[in-house]
């Protein structure tokens, strides 16, 4: 089967489905807020979260140098993820 008939036959089918069940069709194409946070989470603003973790952790616990360790490569991280996704976009 050619990819155009496979498209046509996925397209008849979504259409077969939207008017047959709306509500599970709109389910189906609606991402869920998990979904939009796991494509948004990448290895690199994970550990920075991380990292920014455990910095208010250290804060809490009342260690001054850890706190400022863990900021700065939370810091470096975070801005490591945006510039890298700014630089893939262009």
């Amino acid at each position: 089967m050619s990819r155009g008939r496979e498209r046509r036959r996925l397209k008849k089918i979504e259409r077969q489905l939207s008017s047959d069940d709306p509500e599970f069709a709109h389910r189906m194409t609606t991402p869920r807020p998990i979904t939009k946070v796991m494509r948004w989470m990448t290895m690199w603003r994970a550990l920075g979260l991380l990292a920014a973790l455990f910095a208010v952790l250290s804060l809490i616990l009342g260690q001054g140098a850890e706190f400022f360790v863990a900021s700065l490569t939370s810091a470096a991280l975070l801005t490591y993820a945006w510039w890298h996704e700014h630089n893939r976009r262009t």
